[in-house]
């Protein structure tokens, strides 16, 4: 595992699991929405974000998490393993929820400086929680029939269904790196 992609929905742990294989394989890590939002949440410019993946995943190590479907003819083509964090959806809206209030309540930093605001969850032009909704059924029928592509067809597969399924894969890690899978 040199190349790796994390997708989930939100709330999933993408970014936190992410960045712990990052840790243990001694990968350069990025989180995509550090690459998509710019300060004052303003989104990046289409080919200006592609450019950016682009250098990232031309590089020969690397770990990323994001579901970018506007770079992943860049991303799934160079990974050589996928990680899919397909947690429950009351799973995911609870976690969505609890970060969001401890981002709004400490005032953390995320995303090139901007600030998580409590109202997010519920309301403005694409609320947390709506987006979660539309879009965990959406992509657990997506994603497997973009697996069966030959393009990604490379890829080592890891799907985590629970937490413990997570929890079971980082012992395997922790226990034998070099066999993971």
């Amino acid at each position: 595992m040199r190349r790796i992609v994390f997708i989930g929905s939100s709330g999933s742990g993408k970014t936190t699991l992410g960045r712990w294989l990052g840790a243990q394989l001694a990968l350069p890590f990025t989180d995509l929405d550090d690459v998509f939002w710019r300060p004052g949440w303003q989104r990046a410019a289409a080919e200006e974000f592609r450019r950016d993946v682009d250098a990232l995943t031309g590089q020969p190590r690397w770990a990323v998490a994001g579901n970018y479907s506007a770079a992943r003819d860049l991303i799934w083509p160079r990974a050589d393993t996928l990680v899919w964090l397909d947690l429950p959806l009351p799973l995911v809206l609870w976690r969505t929820t609890r970060r969001v209030f401890r981002q709004s309540m400490t005032g953390e930093s995320i995303c090139n400086g901007n600030r998580q605001q409590l109202k997010a969850l519920v309301f403005g032009t694409d609320p947390l929680l709506g987006y979660t909704l539309r879009t965990h059924a959406h992509r657990r029928r997506e994603w497997p029939m973009q697996l069966l592509l030959p393009e990604h067809r490379h890829l080592d597969r890891v799907r985590l269904r629970s937490a413990a399924e997570v929890a079971a894969w980082q012992r395997r890690i922790m226990l034998a790196p070099q066999a993971i899978g």
